[in-house]
């Protein structure tokens, strides 16, 4: 029995002996050669890569440097910015308040001291979103101009917005290197269309867009850690991508799909025997089981903004800062309607991917003609499922295609209307995260199925074609220069035969009426004065005239009589004067129908009321202004005050006066009838 034992373990033996020459010559030759080729050519690679983050950078740079001379614009800049005291201090907004009153002269340009805390960044809803850390970010910015005309300068907001969308493009770039395994032209196309397209140009040159930018920061950087994640298996990059999530989240609500776009990255990582079999494994509960932290944070953080876009302040644990609401009635369109427009932007998104053309910053709801005639919105739906059929179909013979169309669909479906938010159809910068998802496709396809020999001159085309782009960006840019020239761009590119479009123009023509006005108010010449009271005139008057239901237009309207009765009455003409205060009074009266909590009409009407000597109604005004538009109480105690003087109150004027004194101890008119009113 010892015999066989003793053959067995010398057959092992000499199994090894044999087997050990031709593994080692094998080995050897892998370390003599192999290894200094991938070390070389993993080196050439990240020198390559580093290049090209640079020259994508500067090129960047050089088509956004005309953003840096845009001034603010009447779109949201004034809630994020100029009235925002999270973002400026209210010292700041009062002394160039002052200044322009001409109670007051500058010191000197230095941004005074805050009122307001980071606690209260973190607690109070801005515009009806809940973005705290773009807020904060702002504030960073604040800065004092005194020769701009909002006493501040957009130039530090719009090169922070330039810088982070250079990150951004980088870190594109870096993603899709990783995606593609190195493919280092696959990741300079995605990024050159990311950084170039015009598409874009609204999340960068505009300032109050800095949480689109912001946002994407934080998600391609989560995204890359998670890659670094699904490489490695260290928890460590797994808790650095929550991080990140969750401050991307804190920065715009969009970012709560990120966990849909983790379990695409996922599927595209997982190496199975076919694509079905790899998204068979990855939608396993085990593969799951790690991403249900996210979905907590995001389904927290989307309750949230569902909660404020309602006018909600999410259990008393937020501050509001308005009444008004962003989301739509759900009886406003109905359901199927909603699918319709959100299909029809599915698509026109994709159409203007290709064909970036007639860009605005405003693409209205059709009217009902419009769209009662039209075959497209009906057909969207078709072509939708359509594209979608065959990109499940496609998961047979490649990833790419579901999983760019799914990167596109998962960043896009929020902002697809189909839950209707605000006036617009569509806009610009909503494509700016989905557009990598759909570039994506192209490069992989290129890399997929184009012949190797092929494969650089195509992606050598394709970086020429985003070349192109740039004129048209730039072109873009300037659009954004200031609000004249962005509304009169969306009013002139909605004009059909010379006329514009019935209804959806009325908030366009509202804006810039209410642009035209603050001109006016800033107009060093009478004639330049009533040149700009005549434009804001025509303007609201033509929203009017379009059936505007807007509060804004017949506020506007009044306004602009008001400030043609001002006119006349330092003309001595007091009979045409009357006459124009009795129909801006009209006009606020429409307004306060349309929307009964509007304080800024009741400030006006009241100013109105105490200009015809009318005080009882101006001190009831005044209270209502105050009690709607906490802004206008420093401006309504000291009128108030005035008016409770005329008509004999002495101790509340008083109580006004000293109240007015708290907001802006320095308030010329209070002081002097505090001094008045204290010495009689």
């Amino acid at each position: 029995m010892a015999s066989p034992k003793k053959n067995k373990k010398n057959k092992k033996k000499s199994a090894r002996q044999n087997k050990q020459p031709t593994t080692t010559p094998k080995k050897n030759k892998s370390n003599s050669i192999n290894k200094p080729v991938n070390k070389s050519g993993k080196k050439n690679n990240l020198i390559f890569l580093a290049i090209s983050c640079f020259i994508l950078a500067a090129i960047t740079f050089y088509v956004y440097q005309g953003a840096l001379d845009n001034d603010f614009v009447d779109w949201d800049d004034y809630a994020y910015v100029i009235d925002n005291n999270l973002v400026r201090a209210d010292s700041d907004i009062k002394t160039i308040t002052s200044i322009k009153n001409n109670n007051i002269n500058p010191i000197n340009a230095t941004t005074g001291n805050y009122n307001t805390t980071i606690g209260d960044v973190f607690q109070r809803i801005v515009s009806l979103n809940y973005h705290p850390l773009t807020v904060l970010t702002m504030r960073w910015n604040n800065n004092v101009c005194l020769e701009c005309s909002n006493g501040i300068s957009a130039h530090p907001f719009i090169f922070w917005n330039i810088i982070l969308h250079i990150l951004n493009s980088i870190l594109v770039l870096l993603l899709i290197f990783w995606m593609t395994k190195r493919n280092i032209l696959s990741a300079i196309v995605v990024a050159s269309v990311f950084a170039l397209h015009p598409m874009h140009v609204e999340s960068v040159a505009w300032v109050s867009e800095r949480k689109d930018v912001l946002y994407t920061f934080f998600f391609l950087g989560g995204l890359l850690t998670y890659c670094k994640y699904l490489s490695t298996s260290h928890k460590k990059w797994l808790l650095m991508t929550f991080i990140l999530m969750a401050l991307s989240c804190l920065s715009k609500a969009m970012a709560v799909v990120f966990p849909v776009v983790m379990i695409l990255i996922y599927f595209w990582n997982e190496q199975s025997k076919n694509n079905f079999s790899a998204l068979k494994n990855t939608v396993k509960i085990s593969s799951l089981v790690h991403t249900i932290p996210f979905f907590g944070v995001a389904l927290f953080f989307g309750l949230i903004a569902v909660n404020v876009q309602s006018g909600g302040d999410f259990g008393g644990m937020l501050v509001k800062s308005s009444s008004s609401v962003a989301i739509n009635s759900f009886d406003t369109f109905s359901i199927i309607q909603r699918f319709q427009f959100a299909c029809y932007g599915f698509i026109e998104y994709l159409i203007r991917f290709f064909l970036p053309t007639e860009l605005c910053t405003f693409y209205p709801y059709p009217d009902q003609p419009t769209y009662d005639n039209s075959m497209y919105f009906k057909l969207a739906p078709f072509i939708v499922l359509t594209i979608l059929g065959l990109t499940i179909a496609s998961i047979k013979y490649t990833k790419s295609i579901a999983v760019g169309i799914g990167f596109y669909m998962v960043t896009i479906v929020l902002v697809l209307q189909f839950i209707s938010v605000g006036a617009v159809l569509m806009a610009d910068r909503y494509t700016y995260i989905p557009y990598i998802g759909f570039t994506f496709i192209f490069v992989m396809l290129v890399q997929e199925f184009i012949k190797k020999n092929l494969q650089v001159p195509s992606y050598l085309c394709m970086i020429a074609l985003c070349l192109t782009l740039i004129p048209k960006t730039i072109d873009q840019i300037e659009t954004w220069q200031d609000s004249e020239t962005l509304w009169t761009n969306v009013i002139d590119l909605h004009k059909v035969n010379g006329n514009l479009l019935q209804q959806n123009m009325e908030q366009p023509l509202s804006i810039r009426g209410n642009y035209y006005g603050k001109k006016s108010e800033k107009s060093k010449t009478n004639e330049e004065r009533i040149k700009y009271i005549n434009m804001a005139f025509e303007d609201f008057t033509m929203a009017a005239q379009l059936g505007s239901k807007r509060p804004d237009v017949y506020e506007g309207i009044g306004n602009t009589y008001g400030m043609k009765g001002h006119n006349f009455q330092s003309q001595g003409q007091k009979e045409k004067a009357y006459d124009f205060f009795q129909k801006a009074i009209e006009n606020y009266n429409k307004a306060l129908t349309l929307n009964p909590q509007k304080g800024s009409a009741y400030f006006n009407r009241a100013v109105t009321y105490s200009i015809l000597r009318n005080h009882t109604k101006a001190i009831e005004d005044y209270t209502n202004a105050m009690k709607y538009a906490p802004e206008q109480s420093p401006s309504a105690l000291v009128n108030r005050g005035i008016s409770y003087k005329q008509i004999g109150q002495k101790n509340k004027a008083i109580a006004d006066f000293q109240k007015a004194l708290q907001y802006n101890p320095d308030h010329k008119l209070a002081r002097d009838f505090l001094i008045e009113l204290t010495r009689n």
